[in-house]
């Protein structure tokens, strides 16, 4: 696999030291965000078992997923299919954000309370992420040989470290600044920046559909579309409903 990493660390898996740190960040942001509601012992080590089945089937997914868009995968045998297939954020997103629903909803736990209350950490844990890319080398952008001011030349289009910026700055917006709809602000905020960010990447992504976008345009599509329509939905829903009681008051 072709690498361009930021500092060369040569064979140390630079990658899994900072998602390690990301996760253990996280996941102290998330427990400090639960201390919010008031959650009594047994519920919340419930509610954190849940949510650690999620992400590991997220990271499952995020690797599984890629043998469906990078050519020649499949044909591989299986250890070596898991070991070049490498992570695709997206994928893992949506096998977390699916499978915490379900589960949720099954142990009766408010979904959208909760995963409101997980969006700070999941912006932490992939930006720590999105720093690995840049220490291990994947995920580089196109080659631009930009000369900036005669001083700072920069051969390739920073793709994964501007994302590493923006994630920072989305998780303390999330934290700090918005308390409500958070998920509704991610799933926005996110696919549009990572919409944008893909023209500049040059490594191989792999084909979804057509290759005229790349499989993470096609799914930042996707998502915004159907997080607009959910909205939209839910819009008509509310408008629905207080006609209803207007109605019955006259």
């Amino acid at each position: 696999m072709v690498r361009h990493p930021l500092i060369d660390m040569g064979s140390f898996p630079i990658y899994n030291v900072m998602a390690g740190i990301g996760l253990i960040s996280a996941l102290l942001v998330l427990m400090h965000n639960l201390k919010d509601y008031n959650l009594r012992k047994p519920e919340e080590d419930r509610l954190l078992l849940l949510l650690a089945i999620a992400f590991v089937t997220g990271m499952g997914l995020s690797n599984v997923g890629n043998w469906f868009i990078m050519p020649g995968a499949l044909d591989l045998p299986l250890l070596l299919r898991i070991k070049s297939a490498g992570l695709s954020f997206y994928f893992g997103l949506i096998g977390f954000l699916g499978t915490a629903t379900f589960l949720l909803k099954a142990f009766r736990y408010d979904v959208g309370m909760y995963l409101n209350a997980v969006v700070p950490s999941m912006l932490l844990f992939h930006g720590f992420g999105r720093i690995g890319c840049s220490l291990g080398g994947c995920c580089y952008g196109k080659i631009v040989n930009w000369n900036v001011f005669n001083t700072i030349f920069i051969e390739r289009f920073p793709a994964r470290e501007i994302e590493a910026i923006l994630l920072f700055i989305g998780f303390f917006v999330t934290q700090y600044v918005i308390k409500e709809r958070r998920l509704v602000f991610y799933l926005y905020a996110y696919p549009v920046t990572r919409f944008l960010l893909e023209f500049g990447r040059g490594d191989n992504r792999g084909v979804l559909i057509t290759s005229v976008l790349s499989p993470s345009q096609i799914i930042s599509i996707l998502i915004i579309s159907i997080t607009t329509v959910y909205m939209l939905c839910a819009f008509a829903v509310k408008v629905d409903s207080k006609h209803g009681i207007r109605n019955l008051h006259m």
